[in-house]
């Protein structure tokens, strides 16, 4: 019976991030003028001073700053990310979650720290272990290459740490051999959550991006 309640609720959850991930690309396909001139804005304003694969992990620069971070202790940060691509048209899009690792690590270092002071885990579940599929699942499923490879394998390279939910992959029956290279596998990312963060981590969930 316990087993049964926990299955309950696992898929609750799931089915609550893929419908907020439906109607944020909903909402995402009515672009007004403004929002594209905004847009606009921010091409050309941003800057990249670390993680420069994607155009939305900028970082937009700002005047007479009057607070900042100690740039010489180590920040560890950890994310947690469930939302991924619903259909063929919004796989054509990186995921945001993805692309908010980077532009955070962007914010730390355009404060002025080391990019070596900062250690990142990842933790994905839900719909976004979509993402992290090999290029050739990718286009398997949504008919159209995965833009988030090159992202993910930057992140990688500067020593970000993917890892995948168990609990997920059984659900989405999803292989660990149909994933990019290099992502570790959990029991389930609720326990990476708590481990992670009696570890001293910083959680950054979806909804607290700013």
């Amino acid at each position: 019976m316990r087993n049964f309640i926990r299955y309950i609720l696992f898929c609750s959850l799931f089915f609550a991030a893929f419908q907020q991930t439906v109607s944020a690309q909903s909402a995402d396909k009515k672009l007004t003028k403004k929002q594209a001139r905004m847009q606009a804005k921010f091409e050309k304003l941003a800057i990249h001073p670390y993680i420069q694969t994607s155009l939305w992990t900028g970082v937009i620069p700002v005047k007479g700053i009057t607070e900042n971070i100690e740039v010489n202790m180590p920040y560890k940060l950890l994310f947690n990310v469930t939302i991924g691509p619903s259909d063929s048209s919004s796989a054509k899009t990186e995921n945001s979650g993805f692309t908010e690792v980077g532009r955070v690590m962007n914010l730390h270092v355009a404060s002025g720290m080391p990019a070596k002071n900062l250690e990142v885990v990842v933790l994905v579940h839900g719909p976004a272990l979509f993402s992290l599929l090999k290029e050739s699942n990718y286009k398997l499923r949504y008919n159209t290459t995965n833009s988030n490879l090159p992202l993910i394998e930057e992140l990688q390279h500067n020593g970000v740490k993917f890892i995948a939910c168990g609990q997920a992959l059984t659900m989405l029956n999803l292989k660990m051999d149909e994933l990019v290279s290099n992502v570790g596998l959990a029991l389930s990312a609720q326990t990476m959550l708590s481990y992670y963060q009696l570890k001293g981590y910083v959680l950054y969930n979806e909804d607290k991006a700013d």
